[in-house]
């Protein structure tokens, strides 16, 4: 037991950093109110001692320091607490930014090794569980000096008494340690599968419209009660060994209590002891029992606690060979000029969007667009364009300069993508904007550009309209010309657009046309789409079949002689597709058990 707290305290410290002046006073308070703590029951023992033998001014003496005692008990106490209280609020802030931090800088694969569900549970659990965890280390080390000192009082004042005390303290302590490491076991289940359904409910609340399409609600039900039950199991298990620890243990405690009376009423009734010293021993032996039962509860939140660690190491500790590191390159003078030579990708977690010998560019002042069927490669390349994986080999080239040459802040503010489900936050529409550019007259200018400024001039609040999480209560089109017009706050000189159009009407792909045919006059434009509509407005035409490029050019040129892009021109391989298929992964992975 002793072996393994040791352990679990140094991994705690060598992940949370506390205040070192609350940690310092959180401890002093500690040790003051234990000491403390000790004189309360030779007070009381000696105010026994005085009244059965007459002497009135020591009894009130010894009254007084009673009184004393357990005011500097509690102020002591006091102080403990509020350096608790300071200490929680720093490391809890430290290490919750320490996370958050971390898990800004991975790569998209990250959620391949941590889930989804980890992640918010350790963000919202662990790290409050471990900002708590200084105090119980704290108490763990005085409370275990404090029973030592108990002990070393009994041995001392009668061998055979303190033989005993230390034979049922021994008893005790293995076998609340045992429960400890039992519920603990146990315990670690739970949290794996809470996790799992923090998955599951996420993937139900994402994929609630298909469910409701499909009226799967029963099987996606049973699935969640299947990994509910495995949560119940595995509570069940431990509450056996957290009812044994609460409610079989404390016998130990009452049985020890019964023999010690019973000695100590022999000594007293045979002259060995004074009344007074009965008192003293027995209050002792109930601190010493009580203080060992913190101790162990200490030890069991300790242990448990070691979960969060690992927990939130695995997280802070992941590693990626796909990590990809900006370069030095702080040219801001980009033009925009995009060109892949010789590139080659490959997922490492799945086959599919795998990409081969990639040769192509896409020139400033033109609209370059990605077409193929669902899985051929478009995506990828506009992952990669982004930066979001590392090639395998070849080069990927901005104006002659190697992508992953730019500063971050060069990159970040030239590159900018737009993807068919965009994400806008849970606040106005101003602070949408205002994340990317504050400067109220250049939203405003980049919404009048995409046409969606008088829309938001009609609503009773303007610009200053809250939006729902993922703007609910935004039109799909509405959303899209939003995201459109934060993109051109950047000032990026690339703008990508993936998919973009595939949920809207006929009217708003029209709307998106002109928007592109407008941005293409002081932009690069990359487009990945399924619209044929969007197609012919394109000033190349890259087409994609498993992986390879197998025709570039105008629409006009590539409905002459190329046959995977007449196929799909012919076969109407539209967005409904591409939306029925996208139901299908999304209801997969609801179903899936992980």
């Amino acid at each position: 037991m002793i072996r393994d707290n040791i352990k679990i305290i140094q991994d705690f410290f060598k992940l949370v950093k506390g205040n070192k002046k609350w940690i310092c006073l959180l401890f002093l308070g500690s040790i003051l109110a234990h000491l403390s703590s000790l004189l309360i029951p030779v007070f009381t023992s000696n105010i026994v001692y005085e009244i059965t033998n007459g002497n009135e001014n020591a009894t009130y003496t010894n009254i007084g320091f009673l009184a004393i005692a357990y005011v500097a008990y509690n102020l002591f106490w006091y102080l403990n607490y509020i350096s608790y209280s300071y200490n929680f609020k720093y490391s809890y802030k430290n290490l919750r930014e320490k996370i958050v931090d971390k898990v800004f800088t991975y790569d998209t694969e990250f959620s391949d090794k941590i889930s989804k569900g980890t992640i918010l549970n350790t963000v919202n659990t662990d790290t409050a569980n471990l900002s708590e965890m200084i105090d119980n280390v704290c108490e763990i080390m005085v409370v275990f000096v404090k029973v030592i000192i108990m002990i070393f009082i009994f041995l001392k004042t009668n061998i055979y008494i303190g033989l005993i005390v230390l034979l049922l303290e021994c008893l005790y302590l293995k076998s609340f340690d045992y429960c400890n490491v039992m519920s603990t076991k146990y315990l670690r289940g739970q949290q794996k599968y809470r996790d799992k359904l923090t998955d599951n409910l996420s993937q139900i609340l994402n994929g609630l419209g298909e469910i409701k399409v499909f009226n799967i609600y029963d099987k996606i039900k049973n699935n969640f009660y299947i990994i509910a039950n495995k949560w119940s199991d595995q509570y069940m298990a431990k509450r056996k060994y957290v009812n044994i620890r609460s409610s079989l243990l404390p016998f130990i405690i009452h049985f020890g209590k019964v023999i010690l009376y019973l000695i100590l009423a022999l000594f007293v009734l045979n002259g060995n002891f004074e009344v007074n010293m009965l008192i003293l021993l027995i209050t002792y032996f109930e601190n010493v029992m009580t203080n060992t039962k913190e101790l162990m509860g200490y030890s069991r939140q300790i242990r448990e606690w070691s979960i969060s660690i690992t927990r939130i190491n695995n997280i802070l500790n992941y590693s990626s060979k796909q990590q990809i590191v900006f370069g030095m390159n702080d040219n801001d003078y980009i033009n925009g000029l995009v060109e892949f030579k010789n590139v080659n990708f490959s997922y490492k977690s799945k086959n599919k969007g795998n990409v081969e010998n990639i040769n192509f560019t896409a020139e400033p002042n033109k609209i370059t667009a990605l077409v193929g069927h669902s899985g051929s490669g478009k995506t990828t390349i506009t992952n990669l364009i982004l930066r979001k994986y590392k090639i395998d080999n070849g080069e990927i080239l901005i104006d002659n300069e190697d992508i992953y040459e730019y500063s971050k802040d060069i990159y970040s503010t030239n590159v900018v993508g737009v993807n068919q489900s965009p994400f806008i936050f849970n606040m106005s529409i101003r602070k949408n904007l205002s994340l990317i550019d504050s400067n109220f007259e250049n939203q405003i200018e980049a919404c009048k550009r995409v046409g969606i400024h008088d829309y938001i001039m009609s609503l009773p609040k303007g610009y200053n309209t809250i939006l729902t999480e993922n703007a609910t209560n935004f039109s799909g089109g509405q959303k899209q010309l939003l995201a459109i017009a934060r993109t051109l706050l950047s000032k990026a000189e690339i703008l990508i657009f993936d998919e973009v159009t595939s949920s809207l009407d006929t009217l708003l792909v029209e709307k998106i046309k002109d928007i592109f045919e407008n941005l293409k006059l002081d932009h690069t434009i990359i487009i990945v789409t399924h619209k044929k509509d969007v197609m012919k407005i394109a000033d190349k035409i890259i087409v994609f079949n498993k992986g390879k490029i197998v025709g570039q050019g105008t629409h006009k040129e590539l409905m002459k002689n190329n046959e995977y892009y007449i196929d799909i021109q012919t076969n109407n391989y539209s967005s409904s597709h591409k939306m029925l298929e996208k139901d299908i992964i999304i209801n997969e992975n609801i179903l899936e058990t992980k």
